[in-house]
């Protein structure tokens, strides 16, 4: 039933508006006007053949009239409508390619198209200097190609506690990369610690034991990866810590 299908997809459709628009109060009252406008309407008039997609297409529409600009403080609202309602049906809602041309009312060529630019729009957008704390040469290197393959810089390799604190101090950077323990027997984490008193930012730690950083005690870290790591979990982790950080 339509009943059943619009109480099941409210919360993402409200997600969804949210997330377009840059605003909880604006996308809940968009989804608001779609059920006055759009959907109630069409009801009325006997058509009840609604699925997920056609849901979505309803509140597109809304979505897609003019508007005030929402304020640029939200990495996506900095993307362009199309690409960014394309990249939200993809990443978010988990649309394939032909549902979100249909609902979105373009070709399957022009979202790819709109994802591509969207993907390469966060790249730049996301772009920043890297500080690594690893005292294994050939981790180190291959997190910094990692870093290059996202179009990030490496600035510095730190092996110990106290060049850590050194370089950070005569660098600028807007992510750290650290493992917990160090060449000499000193830790990663009283490094970034010190670090923080002067900088904040986004601290990946990448360790072995991860189980140090998760006790249940105190405060833990946000962004965790356990090595051996996977390259495609390091890329994510790094692209979720750089938008959290706009």
């Amino acid at each position: 039933m339509l009943s059943d299908l619009i109480e099941s997809e409210l919360p993402f459709l409200r997600r969804y508006a949210r997330a377009v628009v840059g605003s909880q109060e604006v996308g809940d009252q968009l989804v608001s006007t779609m059920m006055e406008l759009h959907l109630l309407p069409q009801v009325a008039s006997g058509d009840t053949d609604f699925n997920r997609t056609r849901l979505y297409k309803s509140l597109d529409e809304v979505l897609a009239e003019p508007r005030e600009a929402s304020p640029p403080d939200d990495i996506l609202v900095k993307l362009g409508a199309l690409e960014r309602r394309a990249l939200l049906l993809a990443s978010v809602e988990a649309f394939p390619v032909d549902d979100i041309a249909l609902i979105l009312g373009i070709s399957d060529t022009e979202v790819e198209t709109a994802l591509s630019n969207a993907e390469a729009a966060l790249m730049e957008a996301l772009t920043t200097r890297v500080f690594i704390i690893e005292d294994e040469a050939m981790i180190a290197a291959h997190l910094s190609e990692i870093v290059a393959s996202l179009g990030h810089a490496t600035v510095a390799v730190a092996t110990t506690h106290a060049d850590a604190v050194e370089m950070a101090s005569q660098e600028e950077f807007g992510l750290i990369l650290a493992d917990i323990r160090l060449a000499d027997g000193s830790s990663g984490i009283d490094a970034v610690n010190d670090i923080r008193k002067t900088w904040n930012g986004p601290v990946i730690f990448i360790t072995a034991y991860p189980e140090a950083l998760l006790t249940g005690e105190g405060q833990e870290p946000v962004f965790l990866i356990p090595k051996p790591f996977r390259v495609d979990l390091v890329k994510a982790v790094i692209s979720q810590a750089l938008i959290g950080r706009h």
